[in-house]
Parts: structure tokens; sequence; C-alpha cells
């Protein structure tokens, strides 16, 4: 199931940046690519949730990355502190969609916080979770 969770967080970015790239050229363009970004994220994490929690999926730490820290509990740490990121990035996601559904100012600005949040979650998803 990561791998599919990753194809679809990699399509997502890719509709993301596609998205982000067309916001002063065409809105229209612009809102369909982030709606497309948006319905993948949303899609994928109600699946990795349910997953996990509902059907008993289990997600350990890498044995690399528990070498890295020294110990299994330092690598959950680092798998905390990822979900941790992952949902702050989401929330302000979801709340940037909102914003940019009511064409509010504040739209324009949080995007300065989203863009680096959701690289920093997508780039430690890849390597995170092998």
């Amino acid at each position: 199931m990561i791998i599919v969770v990753k194809l679809i967080f990699t399509l997502a970015t890719i509709l993301f940046v596609a998205g982000y790239t067309q916001r002063r050229r065409n809105n229209d363009l612009h809102r369909q690519l982030m709606a497309w970004g948006f319905a993948a994220t949303i899609s994928i994490a109600v699946a990795l949730v349910a997953g996990v929690y509902f059907f008993g999926g289990q997600y350990s730490p890498a044995g690399w990355l528990v070498d890295l820290t020294g110990s299994e509990a330092g690598a959950w740490a680092v798998l905390l502190a990822h979900r941790g990121v992952a949902t702050l990035t989401f929330l302000l996601l979801l709340t940037q969609v909102i914003l940019g559904l009511r064409r509010h100012p504040l739209h324009l600005k949080l995007h300065r916080a989203v863009v680096p949040l959701w690289a920093i979650t997508y780039g430690s998803g890849l390597i995170v979770f092998v």
C-alpha cells in the first residue's frame, strides 16, 4: 500500500506544482489543477488513515531509520514528527482551499507556509516510509 500512497502523493504534488505555475496566467486552470491535487490528497489521506486505524495496517520504522537514530524509539520519534508536520500541513492546506474558494486575500499569503511545509512533508514521506 505504501507504494500507492507515494504514487498518489506524487501525483498530487505534480498537480499542485502545475497549478501553482498557473496562478497568474490562468486562474481557472489554477483552480482546476489545485482542486484535483487536493482531491488526490484527501482520497489517499483518508485511505491511509483508514488502513492504519481501522484495518490494522502497520507502518513501522524502516531499518535504516533505526540505525540512523540509534534506537527504535528514535525512529518512532522521527515518524511522529513527520505525522505531526503532515497533520499541520493538511490543516493549512484545507484552510488554503477554503480561503481560495472565498477569494480571501489571506489565501495569497498563506501559500508562503503551505508550499514549504508540503515540500517537507512530501519529501520526508518518500524517505522515511520505505
